[in-house]
């Protein structure tokens, strides 16, 4: 097999050696191959090149936002005061849960949290946490937790500070699974008034598994009136926005299928120009000069010279070969 091939290859390059247009037909398909590699090559660094880092798209998906809308879980509140200067600054906390046939109360749970600073210090807060078991469900955004606090000193910056997070048992892929340490993370519930926030949850499917992050919101301050205004105290309430949740999925924004087919169609292209040129310098295709009569033969006007002793054509040697001109 291997002498047949090296007899093959031999018989072949005795051709090229003394075939015009056999040269020229390798030589178009070597610069056309390099071609098609090289662009294989540019696009095959570009894949990888849009794939170095993960890509989501927003999707809606009816089904799971159903689904989602009878089991949304209202997430863990932790509810801390704003400075550490006076001890047991939260008098009391009454929290309860409202909806349209709805009601549901709450017991807070003493915990201590560490916050930070602008400073970068942290520092150590006498704190609550609400629904710490995650067993709140609201069925779409008429739902809402709403908490009642009172201090037993007034300060100047604001009462007491909230933010939210995921009981791992209940949520495992929630992306924050215990209060954040990050001041920016906290949002504050100021003095004398009723402060509105909402939840703007987003699922992340990465790898084929949700993962929830909820980002705390502000939503309307409602300032009370002489009547609600008697002592230090301040309410807040929480609930998901209208359409309760956004999806992202993960995806690719080129992927190898598109490579594939950009390749391919560019290698359509190089061998339609490969034929195309084979037939140009076999003669096949009649490409007269400017001025001259057209065709082959006939005073020499032909786009080969009839002065050329060939006609113009190109002519193969009687070689032994099986490779000739057409």
């Amino acid at each position: 097999m291997s002498t047949m091939v090296m007899d093959y290859v031999r018989d072949f390059m005795e051709d090229v050696k003394h075939d015009r247009a056999l040269q020229l037909k390798t030589f178009i398909t070597v610069v056309l191959s390099i071609t098609g590699f090289s662009l294989f090559c540019v696009e095959d660094a570009r894949l990888h090149k849009a794939n170095d880092v993960v890509h989501f798209t927003q999707v809606w998906d009816g089904k799971g936002e159903r689904k989602a809308h009878k089991e949304e879980r209202f997430p863990v509140i932790s509810i801390c005061p704003t400075t550490s200067d006076f001890e047991g600054q939260i008098k009391t906390l009454t929290c309860s849960g409202y909806g349209p046939n709805s009601f549901r109360s709450f017991t807070p749970q003493k915990q201590q949290i560490e916050i930070g600073t602008i400073s970068s210090a942290t520092e150590l807060f006498d704190c609550f946490t609400v629904n710490e078991a995650q067993d709140y469900v609201g069925t779409n955004s008429s739902f809402f937790i709403k908490c009642d606090i009172t201090f037993n000193e007034v300060v100047n910056q604001g009462q007491a500070r909230i933010t939210t997070w995921a009981n791992h048992d209940v949520w495992p892929h929630a992306i924050i699974q215990e209060p954040i340490a990050n001041t920016y993370r906290w949002k504050t519930v100021m003095h004398k008034r009723t402060t509105e926030f909402y939840m703007r949850v987003k699922k992340y499917d990465f790898k084929g598994q949700g993962h929830w992050f909820a980002n705390l919101e502000y939503g309307q301050q409602l300032l009370w009136n002489s009547t609600q205004d008697q002592g230090p105290h301040s309410s807040f309430t929480l609930g998901h926005e209208f359409g309760m949740y956004e999806e992202w999925k993960e995806g690719k924004l080129y992927t190898t299928n598109m490579m594939l087919g950009t390749v391919g169609g560019m290698a359509f292209l190089l061998s339609c120009l490969n034929i195309v040129a084979f037939a140009f310098f076999a003669g096949l295709l009649q490409i007269d000069r400017p001025g001259a009569g057209g065709g082959y033969g006939g005073s020499g006007s032909a786009m080969y010279g009839a002065s050329d002793p060939t006609g113009g054509i190109p002519q193969s040697a009687p070689a032994g070969g099986s490779y000739g001109s057409i």
